[in-house]
């Protein structure tokens, strides 16, 4: 081999050293604490045993032709200098944030660190002569290979890209051989007498073959540095896949046949565990134990579809997750990958909807549509043996109670309602909220006897008193009860057996239960062709309107006219007012009919002396319309009846049922100049109460106590004290039912102010009949009365 194969094979080997050397560097910056110490001793290694190398290789291109070899001694040492220099080097470039100093610094400790061993390797060799240097060369030297391995570091931000590690080399390679051939250019060989001594000499030979063990070395190094370098790029790999799945939203985890390997921190705050406590886990103890057979498919194959199953985190606590499986490849070898998204919330969310859309949101009964389910069913599971048993509830005086307590209260008292009920059911009973104070209870295969029972205890119970927010509340109830298959086969039957068999009840004084009978079904269908025959009659304007005369007691005169509504049935004759007023009430039609019979009433009365009034009566279900008070008002200016002359009745249950609603209506009706009178004074429970809500322009006595007057003293007494009463309170007082000269003569000596009854007068039609005499000879009236009134009324 010539010089320079020798020279290139000396560049070749210092260059791949000082290339091995940085990247060891860069792999030591990556490192932890621990294992950054060994990549720094194994670069400092490489890059000393390649300065080494190329400088005893390079020595062979520029031997002299005398015979020489080298002393083992300095030998050894130039390599340590050079391996123990480079590691403080390399250190010193590490320094966190690095300033330039740091890397000029780590320049003049490698460059010191070639030359020393360049000059400890020179004065190892041993041959007939001296050496003799020039030191300017030396100088050069020294400092051309200080600042080229100063540059090298200036791009370590870069690291590890191929041309910043490139250049590095390069300037590490070029440092070195700047050393080298630089120095030697001024050096030269001086012949002497002296023939080559030393301790131990190594010859040419030898020197190869520590060169070819240091390249070895190098090779062996970089090719560890090269694994390393690949295996960190696939730990890098799995630690951004692990970062990126920390970044889901669902639960990760990466297993090897079932063993967890790691866990993102989602699956960690899922289960309420630990990355430590997971790890190395059977994936199986994770899923609750009639789940098992679902996890290990997961486990064990490629799952591509989305299970459910039941979770145990920490604790044993309970959740619910959704599950897919994919097998991959993890840090090299193959594992799987199971996703979880916990659907525990959702779930949750999802019962809680169930919940709502079946249960009463107030008192957390079943709701109607629940009821009807179950009805359903229950229905068809009924047999003569085992019967279905429905029981419809209706609260008694609830209305009241919210009218005089608020709304508060009352959801307050039908939460206890609702509790009280709940204590009454079996196990198989469903107890539901139809609505407002309506209530409803299946009693699968429960017998009469036993429905009765219930039924009964239903009734003691809400009927015992309750304390809401510090109130004392007392209610009732009423019960409707009916049986499947006894009395229907269907839902649709039962329903409205129980519902008839409900207002029996209600009709009976409430506070009871009555069974269904099939003659309720009769009279259901009896009433309901009554209230289409009156739906009819009253769009065909087909109602009689009478009229019955009240007289003043002090004058024995005709002062007024109440109007009275009549209905004449083309095929069932005469219908009385008490039949078909409630069923208009409860059918919907009293609005249509009391607008009816006032404007009726109204425009007759305009044809009336300007001193006689007119009396109509109210029911408390017109009331429940906003618009009443605009509504009359409207009428008696339509047909141009005076408001002094109209004069409208009204019962307590008006202001008790919907007292806020009522007070205002007839306050507009008594500001617009209308009079109120309250209707059947002496019946209600809360009259005075009554009287102190509002300033009503006159009392009617009850028909009950006026036919018991001379008869029952407790029923003469109240006359009395209802008579002076209204003396008191400069109200006009009249008494209605009067029917014998006896009751006549006693209420007028008493001091009533106005009278009416069959002694008086029957309801007839309009007064203008027989010439205009208000109210026929003959109709009725008492003897010698009918002289008292005077003639051309109209």
């Amino acid at each position: 081999m010539n010089s320079l194969t020798w020279v290139l094979l000396a560049v070749a080997i210092g260059t791949v050293s000082c290339i091995g050397s940085v990247v060891l560097v860069i792999r030591a910056r990556d490192a932890t604490d621990k294992s950054r110490w060994f990549w720094l001793g194994l670069a400092a290694i490489i890059y000393g045993s390649g300065v080494w190398a190329t400088h005893f290789v390079a020595m062979i291109a520029e031997a002299p032709p005398m015979r020489m070899g080298y002393a083992l001694g300095p030998t050894v040492l130039s390599v340590l200098l050079v391996i123990f220099g480079a590691f403080p080097a390399f250190v010193l470039v590490l320094t966190p944030s690095p300033t330039r100093l740091r890397r000029m610094g780590a320049g003049l400790i490698l460059g010191v660190s070639v030359a020393a061993m360049h000059l400890t390797g020179m004065a190892a060799m041993r041959f007939a002569g001296t050496l003799a240097y020039r030191p300017e060369y030396l100088v050069l030297a020294v400092g051309l290979g200080m600042v080229l391995s100063a540059l090298a570091w200036r791009r370590l931000a870069d690291f590890p890209a191929v041309s910043a590690v490139g250049e590095a080399g390069l300037l590490l390679v070029l440092g070195i051989a700047a050393i080298h051939f630089i120095a030697m250019a001024g050096t030269r060989y001086v012949p002497g007498p002296m023939a080559a001594s030393g301790a131990i000499l190594i010859g040419r030979n030898a020197t190869l073959a520590s060169a070819a063990a240091s390249a070895i070395a190098i090779g062996l190094s970089l090719i560890v540095g090269l694994f390393d370098q690949r295996w960190r790029q696939v730990r890098l790999e799995a630690a951004r896949l692990r970062q990126l799945a920390d970044c889901t939203i669902e639960g990760l985890l990466i297993h090897a046949e079932g063993v967890i390997l790691w866990a993102n921190g989602v699956l960690c705050d899922m289960l309420d565990m630990d990355l430590a406590s997971l790890t190395g886990r059977d994936v199986a103890t994770l899923a609750h134990p009639h789940d098992l057979p679902m996890i290990r498919r997961h486990v064990l194959a490629d799952s591509g579809s989305l299970d459910e199953i039941a979770m145990v985190g920490a604790n044993g606590r309970a959740l619910s997750a959704e599950i897919a499986s994919r097998r991959i490849r993890y840090e090299g070898r193959p594992a799987g990958v199971i996703a979880l998204r916990d659907t525990t919330d959702r779930r949750r969310s999802a019962a809680r909807i169930e919940h709502l859309a079946f249960h009463d949101t107030l008192t957390g009964l079943a709701n109607r549509a629940r009821f009807d389910d179950a009805l359903a069913a229950m229905i068809e599971a009924a047999t003569v043996a085992q019967p279905l048993s429905l029981l419809l509830i209706d609260l008694d005086r609830f209305k009241a109670v919210n009218d005089l307590h608020g709304h508060l209260i009352g959801d307050q008292l039908l939460q206890h309602v609702a509790s009280r009920l709940r204590r009454l059911m079996r196990e198989d009973d469903l107890v539901a909220r139809m609505g407002g104070d309506e209530f409803a209870i299946l009693c699968p295969k429960a017998s009469v006897e036993a429905a009765t029972r219930l039924a009964d205890r239903v009734i003691e119970t809400l009927s015992a008193r309750f304390e809401v927010d510090g109130q004392v509340l007392t209610i009732g109830a009423s019960v409707g009860l009916a049986m499947a298959p006894l009395n229907a086969r269907d839902a649709a039957t039962l329903m409205q057996a129980a519902d008839l068999a409900l207002g029996r009840a209600k009709r009976e004084g409430r506070d009871r239960f009555c069974f269904f009978e099939p003659g309720m079904d009769i009279r259901f269908r009896e009433r309901r062709a009554i209230e289409q025959d009156l739906r009819s009659a009253i769009e065909a304007d087909a109602l009689d309107v009478h009229y019955q005369p009240v007289v003043d007691c002090a004058t024995r005169e005709i002062v007024g006219y109440e109007a009275l509504v009549r209905w004449s049935h083309a095929t069932r004759g005469p219908i009385s007012p008490v039949d078909f007023i409630p069923i208009a009430e409860e059918a919907g039609l009293i609005l249509a009919l009391g607008k009816l019979v006032l404007e009726h009433a109204a425009a007759a009365a305009c044809r009336w002396p300007a001193h006689i009034s007119l009396a109509v009566n109210l029911s408390p279900r017109q009331f429940h319309d906003p618009n009443l008070g605009d509504d009359i008002i409207a009428i008696i200016q339509r047909v141009g009846l005076p408001a002094e002359r109209l004069e409208l009745e009204v019962t307590e249950s008006v202001l008790i049922d919907d007292s806020s609603r009522a007070l205002d209506i007839l306050k507009q009706l008594k500001a617009h100049g209308i009079r109120i009178a309250l209707d059947d004074f002496g019946t209600g429970y809360s009259s005075l109460g009554t009287l102190r809500q509002f300033p009503f322009d006159k009392l009617k006595i009850d028909r009950s106590f006026v036919q018991s007057l001379g008869i029952d003293h407790d029923a003469t007494s109240m006359v009395h004290a209802i008579l002076a009463m209204g003396t008191s309170l400069r109200l006009t007082v009249t008494a209605e039912g009067v029917e014998t000269e006896l009751q006549f003569e006693t209420l007028c000596a008493s001091g009533c102010d106005l009278v009416q009854g069959f002694l008086l007068g029957r309801p007839a039609p309009s007064p203008e009949v027989n010439g205009g005499s208000p109210v026929p000879e003959g109709d009725g009236a008492a003897p010698g009365l009918a002289r008292h009134r005077r003639v051309g009324l109209v």
